[in-house]
Parts: C-alpha cells; structure tokens; sequence
C-alpha cells in the first residue's frame, strides 16, 4: 500500500512516495546487525541482545518512502502520447536511507488533451 506523486518540470520530474511494508521478513536480521552496537558493554554478557525490538523498530519496519528524480526524453509541456524515461532514487525505512534505484520507463498517454 503506497501513495504516490511526481512533480513535472517539463523533461525533469520529482518524485516520492510514502506507503506501508506489509511483508519484510529481513529487516529483522538488519535492525539487529546495525542497530544494537549503540549501548554495548566492553565485555558482552551472554543474555546481552543486540537490536531490542522496540517502537522505533515497528514503525521502521512499518513505513517505506522513496524520494527519485526522472529525465523525461520529450518535454511534458507538450503532453506527449509516447515518452521515455530514466531516472534514480532513494528509497528508505522512515527516513533512513536503505539501497539506491535506477530506472528506465516508457511512459504511454492514453487520453489526449
């Protein structure tokens, strides 16, 4: 489940995204790498656990978004019928960078102004 949007700046466009993970079975395996090395002791206790799943964790499991840019071939003032795209983007856990995407599309207008 997600929302989307794309601010269009005639062959540049803006995009980003907000929606919600329903399925990440390895974020668990990540939160527990990256982030239980905060407040560990000199000498690690036995029953010590790295990477509490705690509230911070839930909503980072929770909430995905992706900021992107995208070059348009054709401007998009012009409305055009066929275009084609390339494009990168960040897409992260609540704010919190997890990998880079790149992009190519074609895009196809199926009413005309």
């Amino acid at each position: 489940m997600f929302a989307e949007g794309e601010i269009l700046l005639n062959h540049i466009a803006l995009t980003f995204m907000v929606g919600a993970n329903l399925h990440k079975p390895a974020y668990d395996i990540d939160w527990r790498i990256n982030q239980g090395w905060d407040n560990t002791p000199r000498d690690i206790p036995e029953e010590w656990m790295l990477g509490e799943y705690n509230s911070k964790y839930k909503l980072k499991k929770l909430i995905a978004t992706r900021l992107g840019l995208r070059y348009y071939l054709f401007g998009n003032d012009s409305t055009p019928i066929h275009n084609i795209f390339a494009g990168a983007s960040i897409n992260a856990n609540l704010g919190q960078a997890d990998f880079t995407e790149v992009s190519v599309g074609y895009v196809f207008l199926l009413t005309e102004k």
